[in-house]
């Protein structure tokens, strides 16, 4: 039991590691290159993470779920509005905090204060719902 519940959350870890990437990439493309609010940026950079994230866990991390997809989809986008909420809420916190002038406008600071933020929410919502609520058995 330990064994699949390790290997499952390594899984999931790594389709957040990918699906971050997703998220990341877009983002800071966004912000650095469109010129766009880090706040609007991080915002659809969490969206394309998070249908990156769903479809890779559906189909790998938590395979074999017994729920119909309209039902994952539905408690997906539950758990993932949620997620959106902090990585959004908490990105620009720490984004804030870490600046000297409380405008978090360097590029560095956005991306670090994303990194912290992402990490947390992986880990402690995004892994805990998925597992308990989304594709739960």
């Amino acid at each position: 039991m330990i064994r699949r519940f390790l290997t499952q959350f390594a899984e999931a870890q790594m389709s957040s590691l990918i699906s971050t990437a997703v998220d990341f990439l877009v983002t800071a493309a966004l912000v650095k290159f469109a010129g766009m609010w880090y706040v609007y940026s991080t915002f659809i950079g969490s969206v394309c993470g998070g249908a990156t994230n769903c479809i890779i866990n559906y189909n790998w991390a938590f395979k074999g779920s017994e729920s119909r997809k309209r039902t994952i989809m539905l408690r997906y986008v539950m758990v993932w509005t949620g997620s959106l909420f902090l990585n959004t809420a908490g990105t620009t916190l720490v984004a804030n905090i870490l600046s000297h002038d409380g405008t978090a406008k360097a590029f560095g600071i956005v991306m670090e204060a994303k990194t912290i933020v992402a990490v947390l929410v992986a880990i402690f919502w995004n892994f805990t719902m998925q597992k308990k609520f989304v594709y739960k058995k």
